[in-house]
């Protein structure tokens, strides 16, 4: 049976030490063999905070992640993209992230360039 699940991400967005504004941010909830589905996005305000609500209704547990799009260390006319994991311990809370580091590469990282 179906059952409707949330989480609540929150976090600062860092460049090079410095609070990063305007940093969209997606909150994903991850699908194996459908797209995955965009439960909520913001960006971030000028002290590169971030805060950001998502509920779905799944057989199993859902699989949440978050997707930060940035400039940060990018090529010119490139975007950064990069996917972090939301612990499904933290389902039904606050998961917070406290600062994210946006100049370190992670695993799996893309690039979108114009």
């Amino acid at each position: 049976m179906a059952a409707m699940q949330n989480i609540t991400v929150r976090g600062v967005a860092l460049c090079d030490k410095k609070r990063a504004g305007n940093v969209h941010v997606e909150l994903y909830e991850k699908d194996v063999l459908d797209p995955h589905d965009l439960l909520n996005d913001t960006h971030t305000n000028l002290q590169g905070e971030f805060k950001l609500y998502g509920e779905q209704d799944e057989l199993g547990t859902i699989e949440p992640f978050i997707r930060l799009t940035h400039n940060c260390k990018a090529k010119p006319g490139c975007m950064r993209v990069g996917d972090y994991v939301v612990p499904t311990d933290k389902l039904g809370g606050v998961y917070d992230m406290t600062y994210v580091p946006l100049d370190i590469v992670v695993s799996g990282e893309g690039e979108q360039c114009i």
